[in-house]
């Protein structure tokens, strides 16, 4: 699983795998080609980092876990750091020996998800038939809030129903065809206003 965290507007990617002998393995790749590996063992309340290499140092690293998740003892090549993650109204918090850092963090999915608000279409999206056939079914009416993902009609091609999807999230604003009707590839069904981000 990979996440993405943000300390002090500096991009970190951290992913963690098993290794082929049943560790934990975590590769954390940094803006400007800075890499480490760290690989351990984790079991119930405490998991000890056996190595851990940062931009070419060696590190004994040791997590001993206090309260729970949220509070925490990290041993650094036998220096402890007092660990706290804490969260508010204003986002994500973890303190250091008594300095408090904001952070952000996202995995792959709420990665991709604020990455295809981002990158949504600015103006109306026509939903249009992939192939010549009969509209069996409209989903939704002028109006309807739609969600990626949501099905917007099923066409028949070929003996085969298809589930139309919406790719972005949205407004139906118009609906250009009834269900029974056939229609041509490439034909106009659906218009979408997507929302604003």
């Amino acid at each position: 699983m990979r996440y993405f965290v943000t300390l002090h507007g500096e991009s970190i990617e951290v992913e963690l795998g098993p290794t082929k002998d049943g560790k934990t393995a975590a590769q954390i790749h940094r803006r400007g080609g800075a890499t480490g590996v760290a690989t351990g063992v984790a079991s119930g309340e405490r998991a000890t980092v056996a190595e851990a290499s940062v931009s070419s140092s060696d590190h004994l690293v040791e997590l001993r876990s206090i309260a729970g998740l949220d509070h925490a003892a990290i041993v650094v090549d036998g220096r402890c750091l007092d660990v706290l993650l804490s969260e508010d109204a204003r986002g994500l918090h973890l303190t250091v020996d008594g300095q408090r850092h904001e952070v952000a963090v996202e995995d792959e999915r709420e990665r991709a998800a604020h990455l295809a608000v981002a990158s949504a279409p600015k103006g109306p999206i026509t939903v249009r038939a992939p192939m010549p056939g009969i509209l069996r079914a409209v989903l939704v009416k002028p109006g309807d809030a739609v969600l990626p993902g949501q099905p917007l009609v099923i066409l028949e091609a070929m003996k085969m129903e298809n589930e139309l999807r919406a790719e972005h999230a949205g407004l139906v604003r118009e609906v250009k065809v009834a269900a029974g009707t056939p229609v041509d590839g490439g034909a106009p069904l659906i218009v979408i206003e997507p929302l604003k981000s």
